[in-house]
């Protein structure tokens, strides 16, 4: 049965027949949460307590508390900084006068009287380490106290946030839940009326999906009755073509075995005409033949007429060719002529302007071998006067260099010879003396004189001032009365350089003293701080403490750097 309906109810009936649509009552539950959700948001944002402003809070004071950190390290670093350029001024002031220690042999020395001092003061300084170790861990106890009292106060102070955050949501929660009650109340009502019109609205599309339903199986019916008589039609039709094939078959083969006899009889027949044709061509020879027999004469007459007038014709034409070939030949003889007349006008003239012009040039060859000539017997005597002068300027320098290589090597001589003997003799007598004097002061001091000893005696055997062994009695009288030098000790009347007047006082002499190094100016305060004094165990928080110490330690701490640093 048709049905006559709109386009937008046949749109509607499709709609509700959608088995993958959206139920509206989802969809609006879902705006109103995301609804619920917004308000909630817009209302907690300026609340205090909230989870995200506690959280906020918490970062910015983390950050201040991280700045606060950056800006005590970088106190701390730039205070270290002082103090390290204020000890750096101090070592180069005194490092202006001790150059000679920075050489190999006075290192040695220097290294002798260091490990002479450090093993006098190991026990010292086992001391003083046992002193920082337990100052150390004195504080880092004092900080792990503070350390656990301050996370004490702050899980204190999260749980009072945590309860007080409890009672807020949940008071909140029941402001919430009471909202919610009256919202699905609302709803309901809404929905148990949107329901019954849903119910109405069914019952009116399940009659009309029933009117659709039967409409669609009269429509396949009819369908499939087409359908099944469009088969039937076309395999009656299929049949039809292939008997229709079969035949058209048969056909060909009946055609092809007609076009082999009809190929075989052809053949036949081509044969027999051939045979034919051969007897014929036979027949009409014999009948030429016997007609040539009878009319040769009159043939070989006219054959002869015809050679005859082909021979006058060829002589004739030979005739004209030949005339024309000589009248081009004798064209062609006075052509040849003229070109040469004129060639041999040309050659003569070319012949009289090179005779005249090989007349102008070699007379300008002899003119120029003249000037070339004299041109040769300046340039002999320029090289001649040039080779005086050059051979008494080789002179006149070979004699300049003569007298200034003479002075080089006697200023040479001198100078690796008798200044430098006196020079490295005058080294030695330093050396030994401050030697001498190191073990005066360890002696003084009570120090091992061993490392000392090795040193000079090492310096000794590099530079050979101990005395050679004596020589064999085949080159002793070769050498005369030769006798080896002992030059291991200093001279008797050599004395060992004093500071400048002005610069005794608060001064090292180079050797090991108690002296505190002169240098700028710093407060008492500046001077008594350690430089390790700030280093302490643990992040850099900004609560760093500067401890301090016995004023006994810091000065043995300064001395021990001091000297380490020399």
């Amino acid at each position: 049965m048709p049905i006559v309906m709109s386009k937008d109810e046949w749109s509607k009936i499709i709609k509700w027949t959608d088995s993958n649509r959206e139920d509206p009552e989802v969809a609006r539950r879902r705006e109103y949460v995301k609804h619920l959700n917004e308000s909630s948001r817009n209302m907690t944002k300026h609340w205090p307590n909230s989870l995200e402003n506690v959280n906020k809070r918490s970062e910015e004071v983390r950050r201040a508390r991280i700045e606060a950190a950056e800006q005590a390290n970088s106190r701390f670093y730039q205070q270290y900084l002082r103090k390290k350029r204020q000890e750096q001024r101090e070592l180069m002031y005194s490092a202006r006068e001790t150059v000679f220690k920075n050489k190999d042999a006075p290192k040695l020395l220097l290294s002798a009287v260091i490990e002479t001092a450090i093993q006098k003061e190991r026990q010292e300084q086992i001391k003083f380490n046992n002193e920082l170790k337990r100052l150390e861990d004195e504080q880092k106890r004092k900080d792990d106290d503070d350390i656990i009292r301050k996370a004490k106060e702050w899980h204190e102070l999260n749980e009072l946030r945590k309860k007080r955050r409890f009672e807020v949501n949940k008071q909140h929660q029941k402001e919430i839940l009471d909202q919610a009650h009256e919202v699905s109340e609302r709803n309901r009502i809404e929905y148990e009326s949107e329901l019954e019109m849903q119910k109405v609205d069914n019952i009116k599309a399940n009659e009309q999906m029933e009117e659709l339903k039967k409409f669609e199986e009269e429509f396949k019916t009819a369908e499939k009755g087409r359908i099944l008589s469009d088969m039937r039609r076309a395999r009656q039709e299929y049949e039809r073509r292939r008997k229709e094939a079969e035949a058209r078959d048969k056909c060909d083969d009946k055609l092809i075995q007609v076009l082999q006899k009809a190929t075989a009889r052809v053949a036949r027949r081509r044969k027999q005409t051939e045979s034919d044709l051969k007897a014929e061509k036979l027949r009409v020879l014999e009948a030429i033949s016997k007609k040539l027999e009878s009319g040769d004469a009159a043939r070989e007459a006219l054959e002869s007429e015809h050679l005859q007038k082909a021979i006058r014709e060829k002589e004739a034409a030979a005739d004209a060719r030949r005339a024309a070939d000589a009248r081009k030949r004798e064209k062609f003889i006075a052509e040849r002529k003229e070109v040469r007349e004129a060639f041999l006008k040309k050659e003569e003239m070319r012949i009289h302007e090179f005779n005249t012009m090989r007349q102008w040039e070699i007379m300008n060859r002899f003119k120029n071998a003249e000037l070339y000539e004299d041109f040769k017997e300046k340039l002999k005597e320029e090289k001649e006067r040039k080779i005086r002068e050059y051979r008494e300027d080789i002179l006149k320098l070979w004699k300049e260099r003569d007298e200034r290589e003479a002075k080089e090597r006697a200023d040479t001589r001198y100078f690796y010879g008798e200044l430098a003997e006196k020079k490295l003799r005058e080294a030695d007598n330093k050396l030994l003396t401050l030697g001498g004097k190191l073990l005066d002061e360890a002696r003084e001091h009570q120090r091992p004189e061993y490392a000392l000893h090795r040193a000079v005696d090492r310096y000794c055997k590099q530079y050979r001032l101990y005395p050679m062994p004596p020589l064999p009695s085949s080159l002793q009288e070769h050498y005369g009365d030769y006798s080896p030098r002992d030059v291991s000790k200093p001279d008797p009347d050599y004395c060992y350089p004093a500071p400048p007047a002005d610069e005794v006082d608060g001064k090292r002499d180079g050797l090991r003293s108690t002296q505190p190094v002169a240098g700028p100016s710093k407060p008492e305060q500046q001077q008594q701080e350690p430089v390790a004094d700030y280093k302490r165990k643990g992040p850099a928080n900004g609560l760093q403490t500067k401890p301090g110490h016995d004023k006994r330690v810091i000065k043995h701490l300064n001395s021990c750097m001091v000297m380490t640093n020399h």
